[in-house]
């Protein structure tokens, strides 16, 4: 029997979509299963030397170690440094500028042994100007020089003196291989093909290894039986994908996934409800804060007025006032900054030199041209709710002092173009974080030309400052310096110093989940799935 030729274009056609069915079956893969941790957005990139983003900096915990790494205290909560690839450190008692660290035996992901010889790369990796590391600067305020003196051993030389709880949090700094691919790697990481690719499929020493990378979608590591420490408890992990918060959270309620990280404080009472479902808080090293462009306040007396106007407990009713999960800040530095990790020498909050005073702060606005004055205050989509009341907090205790202030909320990326980059903006409600315990990087801020400087403060008796503090290894002398820093910041007034808040992260159906700082995958060796 013949067919006709629309009976045939029809089979051809149904043939067509049978086989395109087909082959996006073979094409579609179904996500990994394992602890599933919800991110907003996935690592760019592996190569812990290079500029990565949060995710990124996060994951790199997964796959590689340090010298020492920071570690948490499941009991208490808190941070701690501990030897990791280095099996002891030993400080020169008669410099005490040079450390010998010994290393462990401890091979790669695929196989091969660590030698100093990578850690002297490493180094030389990071303050390869090239690379431009975002811990260059960081790592070369410290360190002068790292070197092999045989395959074990290494020698470190500080550029100061430093005793062993200022320099081990500084060795952190993640170990990469000199060798990829049995090729030498060039120390400018971003020179050749097998450079460029170890950023993508990165060989380290951590506790989980790459094992799968799905553009968009996730990237699946995998346990690695041979950490130094222990075999991790859970055989996968997967950083999923999850644009929208709504989402995350629905996803969360129905068990499909393990770990939210990136979490609103006002939704802390709802998620409380939901069964199953932990909460860990802790206190990051961050703080917010509303940066002033000094340009357009040129006056100091106006900008210690807006300080002096606001009344920090009453911002936002149930979070600020609280006795806990919140700290009132008092000037730059976050206020439980000699508590929280020198109580032995001082166990007071830094002081406030600018205290809430609504008489004092209506002169000061009057004598430094603030008063009858308007402005625009910035905040990022990424604050959500608890950005809209602070903001909104703000513009009513300034508006005390006859100051009218617009609160403006606008999209992530138009925020960082106009305080980062071009520097238009008015007043800007910030939160500054990426700082380790002492707050050592804070220079970046203030310094006349420091890489994090938006406000456009120069002073070149507070740069003097920071050059003697961040030098400094006596204790008693760098709590001096400190708060001399704190005093000459709070007369400049660069910004409106807010508080520091508990941060949460959300876990499901997950046992020995500790979380102490904004990486959360310090204690990840010990996750496990509740029974």
């Amino acid at each position: 029997m013949k067919m006709s030729k629309k009976s045939i274009v029809v089979i051809v056609i149904v043939a067509v979509l049978i086989l395109a069915a087909v082959g996006a079956f073979l094409v579609w893969k179904s996500q990994p299963k394992g602890i599933v941790v919800a991110e907003s957005v996935l690592p760019d990139s592996l190569n812990p030397v290079l500029a990565q983003n949060t995710s990124g900096l996060n994951a790199d915990e997964l796959v590689f170690d340090g010298l020492v790494n920071f570690e948490v205290d499941e009991t208490s909560g808190k941070l701690y440094s501990e030897l990791a690839l280095a099996e002891s450190i030993e400080q020169d008692p008669v410099n005490k500028k040079t450390y010998t660290a010994l290393l462990r035996s401890v091979n790669w992901h695929d196989g091969t042994p660590v030698t100093a010889a990578d850690v002297a790369y490493s180094f030389a990796a990071y303050t390869n100007k090239e690379n431009e590391s975002p811990k260059r600067d960081y790592l070369m305020s410290f360190i002068q020089s790292v070197t092999a003196v045989d395959d074990k051993t290494v020698r470190i030389e500080f550029i100061n003196p430093l005793p062993e709880f200022r320099a081990y949090p500084v060795l952190t700094f993640k170990i990469i291989p000199s060798k990829y691919n049995g090729q030498e790697m060039q120390v400018n990481m971003r020179a050749g093909e097998n450079e460029r690719k170890f950023a993508t499929a990165p060989v380290g020493t951590g506790p989980f290894k790459l094992s799968g990378w799905e553009i968009g979608k996730w990237v699946t590591f995998e346990a690695n039986g041979s950490y130094f420490k222990n075999r991790p408890q859970a055989d996968t992990l997967v950083i999923k994908k999850v644009i929208d918060p709504v989402i995350r959270m629905n996803e969360l309620r129905k068990g499909r996934v393990n770990l939210i990280l990136e979490t609103n404080p006002m939704d802390r009472a709802a998620v409380a409800k939901i069964s199953n479902v932990d909460i860990n808080s802790y206190m990051p090293f961050a703080f917010y804060e509303v940066a002033i462009n000094t340009k357009l306040f040129p006056n100091a007396e106006g900008r210690q007025a807006m300080a002096m106007a606001l009344n920090k407990p009453s911002l936002i009713p149930s979070i600020t006032d609280q006795k806990t999960g919140v700290i009132l800040n008092n000037g730059p530095f976050p206020s439980n900054l000699f508590s929280a990790n020198i109580p032995e020498y001082v166990n007071e909050p830094m002081p406030n030199l600018l205290a809430y005073n609504l008489e004092k702060a209506k002169s000061l606005a009057a004598s430094g041209g603030v008063t009858g004055q308007n402005a625009i205050l910035l905040y990022p989509d990424s604050m959500g709710e608890f950005g809209t009341k602070m903001a909104d907090g703000i513009v009513k205790q300034l508006a005390a002092i006859g100051l009218k202030v617009e609160a403006k909320r606008t999209g992530d990326q138009v925020f960082k173009r106009m305080v980062y980059t071009e520097k238009s903006y008015e007043l800007a409600l910030m939160y500054c974080d990426g700082f380790d315990n002492l707050y050592s990087s804070i220079g970046d801020w203030y310094r006349s030309n420091g890489s994090m400087n938006v406000t456009g403060a120069a002073d070149s008796k507070l740069n003097a400052l920071f050059d003697s503090w961040e030098k400094e290894v006596v204790t008693a002398k760098w709590v001096d310096l400190t708060l001399q820093i704190n005093q000459r910041i709070c007369e400049l007034s660069p910004a409106l110093y807010l508080c520091s808040l508990e941060k949460d992260v959300y876990s499901r159906g997950l046992e020995n989940v500790a979380i102490a700082t904004d990486n959360p995958f310090l204690s990840v060796e010990d996750w496990k799935f509740k029974e």
